[in-house]
């Protein structure tokens, strides 16, 4: 029953991108373009799940036992640089051919707040190594739901006669703030 508290909790009610503001600094470039949304999503969902997870262990074997847990930020913050850095080798030798959503894509998930505050929020609050797992795997799909919201958003903010001063950043803000108050209706839900 915890495990599905977390799931819904990470998805929904308390989405990082939307309740924390976590990775609030890629959400206007990312999410100009479905594709680039889902490919952004993925990637930071594929890397908080596990550079979170080595960065737990490290946490709890390394930083722990030594009494030396200040340091956890600033070995999160290693051990995602060096997630990232596999990431763009791979990508790199999979895809000869150079492909620029993943170019550009890249150096926003080195500065997404979600991989490191999910670790930290994992850690904050105690959470076992499979809770915080899922944790991780889910405020990953969280986010990448939300981009997924804000770039339909984007794509009928194109054809709508939006006013003259509300047009550009102030209706994504606008529209960015209603879906944060329909995500805070999950807040209630209790089993």
């Amino acid at each position: 029953m915890e495990a599905l508290l977390i799931m819904i909790a990470a998805l929904l009610a308390d989405n990082l991108l939307l309740t924390k503001l976590f990775g609030i600094e890629s959400f206007f470039g990312a999410t100009q373009k479905t594709s680039v949304a889902v490919l952004y999503g993925v990637l930071v969902t594929s890397v908080t799940v596990s550079a979170g997870a080595v960065s737990l262990l490290f946490y709890n074997f390394v930083l722990k036992p030594f009494n030396i847990g200040f340091f956890k930020t600033f070995a999160t913050v290693m051990i995602v640089s060096l997630f990232i850095c596999i990431v763009q080798l791979v990508i790199t030798s999979v895809y000869k051919n150079e492909d620029s959503d993943t170019e550009n894509v890249l150096p926003l998930i080195s500065s997404n707040c979600v991989i490191l505050g999910s670790v930290l929020l994992c850690i904050e609050n105690g959470l076992s190594f499979g809770m915080s797992f899922i944790y991780l795997l889910f405020a990953g799909l969280g986010f990448t739901l939300s981009m997924l919201v804000f770039s339909s958003v984007q794509k009928r903010l194109t054809v709508t006669d939006v006013p003259e001063c509300f047009r550009g950043i102030p209706i994504l803000l606008v529209s960015c703030a209603l879906a944060a108050m329909a995500f805070a209706g999950f807040f209630g839900i209790s089993f």
